[in-house]
């Protein structure tokens, strides 16, 4: 085979494969994009280490060794890893984009997450995220005592005597 053919094999099976690519990019609708720019399951598997930060320090503070707490953390992340590695939630999650954005929002939506701040919150989110948990969790523990007491005087209403 004479190197020009290699070369112009090889310049048609790169050109293909690269016009396949852009492609199924532009097939992708807006809403899958927005989940890909998103890097929904790395954010999502994120947000929910950070939602499930306050239980792990309850369990620690009702003394709960280092050791029951690292088998629990790692128990909820295979549990995360499990519920969103799934292809399909990512696409359900898009009928969620394209139900609550137009296709023009979604398409602003994407430019705006590849600025440089756009990048920035889709970076800081879990952060942001966990420390949100956090001060949520402890305004709601200020209120606890109280909305148990508010819940047992319904519940002792309501409840049938034996």
């Amino acid at each position: 085979m004479k190197i020009t053919t290699a070369i112009t094999i090889l310049t048609v099976t790169l050109l293909t494969g690269f016009s396949n690519t852009l492609r199924a990019e532009e097939e992708k609708s807006p809403a899958m994009k927005l989940i890909e720019i998103m890097d929904f399951t790395k954010t999502a598997k994120a947000g929910a280490t950070a939602s499930f930060a306050p239980f792990l320090a309850q369990l620690k503070a009702k003394g709960i060794p280092e050791e029951g707490i690292k088998e629990v953390s790692a128990a909820a992340d295979r549990f995360f890893a499990k519920t969103f590695d799934n292809p399909e939630l990512e696409k359900e999650m898009a009928k969620v984009y394209e139900n609550a954005y137009t296709k023009e929002e979604m398409e602003q939506l994407l430019e705006f997450y590849k600025t440089p701040l756009g990048k920035k919150t889709l970076e800081t989110m879990p952060q942001i995220m966990q420390e949100s948990a956090k001060i949520g969790q402890k305004f709601a523990m200020e209120n606890q005592a109280g909305f148990q007491a508010e819940m047992q005087e319904i519940m002792t209403k309501y409840t049938p005597a034996p």
